[in-house]
């Protein structure tokens, strides 16, 4: 994960503010410890104006990362404090790897292909540490927080929800099912092809509970990605997206327009002469720019970027949130699990 510098960021200043949003006021003992996730940060002509009704994507991550470097800190600065009196607490255990441990890593997350063990060797190393490190405060702060030893008022932000448009979107598995996963992505960016076995899995194994939607969202320095999308539009008139789709993410670096044409031969488009006419008149660059609109509207800046929520069928619309990025299979099982539990 990029660390935050917040000192030499031009939006210091906002991550100042935001931090009264985590760290309580002090209290006397006749108030209520009770925590405000939004508080009024203004009145506007005598109306209170609370922090979330100016919230946006960006507040939210800065939120989340204020948080989340805050409470990685106390966590330390507490168990510094605590060994000096509690033998239980130690805030620099010695952390052993074994050998097995590095191959399960380099096994189970299929690294063979992209190098040998001894080249990962040090990298898994490095991150087995700093994960075993990581639980082992975690578990003593636990156990300090259960003894009494400390109390903590930290809390992070509320979940921050947007309600994305599905209009033109390609649609998989239950289109009629409460959740949805909407996928803006591009068909020259290496990681929006690798995660297209995950997004594979994640069908086989939801394909009547979630609906799955793509949507476009070409790069401006992967040149031919943009044509890449108007071809799959283009043989979508002809109910062969899918099989277009699969066949650009195999073929990434060739998409130039004869390539397009010669792969819409390659999965048996019937009618040659109209796929041809459909992308030499960029018949479909308005839906391509408007789906990239959309997309930039939610905070995707990158490829690929995935909308999950609830979805609305009858009006075509998902509330939800952000996940970005070729994340692993849990990332996307966890947010799936939470929208499949709200009512």
């Amino acid at each position: 994960m990029k660390r935050f510098k917040f000192f030499n960021h031009p939006i210091f200043s906002v991550i100042t503010i935001l931090g009264f949003l985590f760290l309580k006021a002090p209290i006397t003992a006749a108030e209520e410890k009770v925590f405000d996730a939004n508080p009024v940060v203004a009145e506007l002509e005598n109306v209170p104006v609370k922090l979330e009704d100016l919230r946006n994507k960006k507040i939210y991550d800065l939120s989340l990362q204020l948080y989340q470097q805050l409470q990685e800190r106390l966590i330390v600065h507490t168990l510094e404090k605590l060994e000096k009196k509690h033998k239980e607490i130690n805030s620099k255990p010695e952390i052993s790897v074994t050998e097995e441990q590095i191959l399960a890593i380099y096994e189970g997350n299929n690294l063979k292909a992209r190098g040998s063990l001894d080249q990962f060797r040090p990298q898994i190393r490095q991150f087995l540490k700093a994960q075993l490190r990581q639980e082992m405060l975690l578990n003593q702060y636990g156990l300090a927080m259960e003894k009494g030893w400390v109390k903590t008022y930290l809390a992070p932000p509320s979940d921050f929800t947007q309600e994305a448009p599905i209009k033109t979107a390609y649609i998989r598995g239950n289109p009629k099912a409460k959740v949805m996963i909407l996928e803006f992505s591009d068909y020259q960016c290496p990681y929006c092809s690798r995660i297209q076995p995950t997004i594979q899995k994640l069908i086989k194994k939801y394909d009547q509970d979630i609906a799955f939607g793509y949507r476009h969202f070409p790069l401006g320095f992967h040149t031919e990605a943009d044509e890449a999308a108007i071809a799959v539009e283009c043989a979508r008139e002809q109910n062969q997206f899918e099989k277009m789709h699969e066949i650009l993410y195999e073929n990434q670096k060739a998409q130039f327009p004869e390539d397009l044409k010669k792969y819409a031969r390659q999965i048996g488009i019937k009618n040659k002469k109209k796929f041809d006419q459909c992308l030499d008149s960029d018949r479909y660059r308005g839906l391509v720019n408007q789906d990239m609109e959309d997309g930039a509207g939610l905070g995707i800046s990158g490829t690929p970027g995935f909308f999950i929520g609830r979805y609305d069928s009858v009006n075509r619309r998902i509330k939800g949130e952000l996940l970005s990025g070729a994340q692993p299979l849990s990332a996307f099982e966890n947010l799936i699990a939470k929208y499949l539990a709200k009512p």
